[in-house]
């Protein structure tokens, strides 16, 4: 999921899947945040819960949803990042 405001626009990526039955769950996220006045990113790793909660919180503060991140973030893109 991507919600964008006037300060900065959040992605959620799929980070892992659990298959449980016939049902697959995502319970982890990337969150990248991209500061809009700058184009600086900040990256983290947060569950299921707190993703959602995420959510709510910043379309209740007025953040749109602009669209829909159904695959995992590009490696290349969180790469450089690893220790």
């Amino acid at each position: 999921m991507q919600v964008t405001n006037s300060a900065t626009i959040v992605d959620f990526f799929p980070e892992a899947f659990v298959a449980d039955a016939d049902i697959v769950a995502v319970k982890r996220f990337h969150k990248r945040v991209t500061f809009r006045a700058n184009g600086m990113k900040s990256y983290s790793v947060v569950t299921e819960i707190d993703a959602r909660n995420d959510w709510e919180s910043r379309i209740a503060k007025g953040g749109e949803v602009t669209d829909f991140n159904l695959d995992k973030m590009p490696r290349s893109e969180y790469m450089p990042l690893a220790c």
